[in-house]
């Protein structure tokens, strides 16, 4: 089995995550419908979206942006934390405030766009999870979605963090996506390494046969 992961029903845990999906349901609803009243509807929207998800991966025991598959680096877990906490405050910033950077042109098509890109990378990533708390380690990889990338997890993540200009509309912030796709990438390069250790010439193989994050992302 993958590491990590709660596998395990904890009522403490299961009570503390329903309080955290009753919170997180009125307060995005409650502080976007006061700050921007004609604007509310995306950020409130990617909010509970952004919120369940963080919650449902939190239930397990899964990390904020790394698999958990292997201990994770701390070092590369604090730059993305450092990086994308800003980033998403600049989003916001931009969308309901300062504007410099918005493609208003293309609203609302361009926001739906992103949130639908969003909600696929949050299917992806939870799909991923669930299929590690069900396979052992050594078979994992071997399913249909692993021969598409060795790191779906990443690549879930990935996609999620260059949903986010889309959903806010701010062509400035497609250009701090890349900072972000610097740190995933090294992650999933750290986790190969682990996974070289543990698998050995098993995963050798996997390595040549299959691209790190995608097809395009070799």
């Amino acid at each position: 089995m993958a590491t990590d992961f709660n596998r395990s029903f904890k009522i403490l845990r299961s009570l503390w995550c329903l309080f955290l999906f009753l919170y997180f349901y009125h307060f995005p609803k409650n502080l976007f419908a006061d700050a921007l009243p004609e604007r509310s509807l995306i950020p409130t929207l990617f909010f509970w979206f952004f919120s369940y998800h963080l919650i449902t991966e939190y239930y397990f025991s899964s990390p904020f942006f790394q698999s958990g598959v292997f201990p994770f680096s701390p070092l590369l877990k604090n730059l993305f934390s450092f990086y994308f906490y800003p980033y998403l405050i600049f989003l916001i910033f931009d969308y309901g405030w300062w504007g410099k950077g918005q493609m208003k042109f293309l609203s609302p098509a361009i926001n739906i766009f992103g949130l639908i890109l969003f909600l696929f990378g949050v299917s992806l990533r939870l799909y991923t999870l669930f299929f590690f708390l069900t396979q052992p380690l050594n078979k994992a990889f071997k399913g249909k979605l692993f021969r598409v990338s060795r790191h779906p997890r990443y690549l879930a993540t990935l996609i999620q963090l260059l949903s986010l200009p889309f959903v806010f509309s701010s062509f400035i912030g497609l250009f701090f996506f890349f900072p972000g796709f610097l740190i995933i990438k090294r992650e999933a390069e750290y986790e190969d390494k682990m996974m070289r250790e543990h698998l050995k010439r098993e995963y050798e193989k996997y390595l040549k046969d299959t691209p790190l994050l995608g097809p395009i992302l070799k």
